[in-house]
């Protein structure tokens, strides 16, 4: 569902005056909200006395510059109070919620998976360990650690582990024996993509 944007603590000052004018401006006689809460009288109010404030920090006096920021929090409630009176009552319609001059809420874009790189694969500390480890993976919420012995790497011959790191030691292994191992990127919409894979022999 489209939304109004309530944050503003990234604009800058001169930007956040502008912002303001333009959301007084789109809002007066817009039909699409005629009872905002809180008003518009309110909502000048608090932008004349944060555009008063501007003026007088430019001096760089820190008693002015302490008044402005106290002023430019105040027209941020009543910003953000608004915002909540246009999406209550815009209801996602993204026509409607433009109108009103804020800003508006991006689609979420989808995250392309790309296969594991930069497979390692080391014995462990202790005998019949494997250490595995790829590079975290962009939008993978779960990985498959898996291992074989078999060297045509069949599909119904791999020992996988899930974990939700992109490191994963093996335990219990045959020390003299060759594995080979992979790992899988697991993302959403069932999206899964292995790596290469690499042998070691266990220690």
């Amino acid at each position: 569902m489209k939304k109004a944007i309530s944050s503003f603590s990234r604009m800058s000052d001169g930007n956040l005056e502008s912002k303001t004018h333009s959301i007084i401006s789109n809002m007066t006689g817009n039909a699409n909200f005629p009872t905002p809460t809180p008003s518009l009288a309110a909502l000048e109010t608090a932008a004349d006395n944060y555009s008063s404030a501007l003026v007088k920090a430019l001096t760089g006096n820190r008693a002015d510059v302490a008044d402005k920021n106290a002023k430019r929090a105040e027209l941020e409630n009543v910003l953000r109070s608004l915002c909540t009176y246009v999406n209550l009552t815009a209801n996602g319609d993204a026509a409607m919620i433009l109108s009103s001059g804020f800003d508006i809420s991006k689609d979420p874009q989808p995250v392309v998976l790309t296969r594991p790189e930069n497979l390692r694969v080391d014995n462990g500390a202790a005998p019949g360990t494997l250490l595995v480890s790829v590079k975290a993976v962009k939008g993978a919420h779960a990985y498959f650690h898996e291992y074989t012995t078999d060297a045509t790497m069949a599909p119904g011959s791999w020992v996988s582990t899930t974990g939700t790191t992109s490191r994963m030691q093996f335990t219990n292994l045959q020390p003299g024996t060759v594995y080979y191992c992979r790992v899988g990127a697991i993302g959403t919409n069932n999206q899964l993509l292995y790596s290469d894979a690499v042998s070691r022999m266990v220690i």
